[in-house]
């Protein structure tokens, strides 16, 4: 993988671990409903669990442990990479007279 790609990898890896927090926290919400019986409002909760919040976890974890690794391989590269350019630096920052 180049270090573009990976950089790329990254990006969109964080985008799923974002994703995955919102349905772990969404999983965690309770929803409160209101019934009529017989001319009294009672509260009942319902509780709509579409995943279960371990293996959620599990996924977050896994993907923030693959983020830290790709973060450390991509600069492991960019500290043995080299740009080679021609340019006279302290002419470039030389003030203007």
């Amino acid at each position: 993988m180049t270090i573009n790609e990976a950089i790329i990898m990254q990006k969109v890896v964080k985008e799923r671990v974002n994703e995955l927090v919102r349905i772990r926290d969404a999983n965690l919400v309770e929803k409160n409903i209101w019934d009529i019986l017989e001319g009294k409002q009672t509260k009942r909760e319902e509780h709509k669990i579409q995943y279960d919040p371990k293996v959620v976890d599990g996924k977050v974890t896994e993907l923030e442990i693959f983020l830290f690794k790709l973060d450390s391989a991509i600069k492991q590269a960019n500290a043995v990479a080299t740009v080679n350019i021609s340019a006279d630096i302290d002419k470039l920052l030389e003030s203007i007279k």
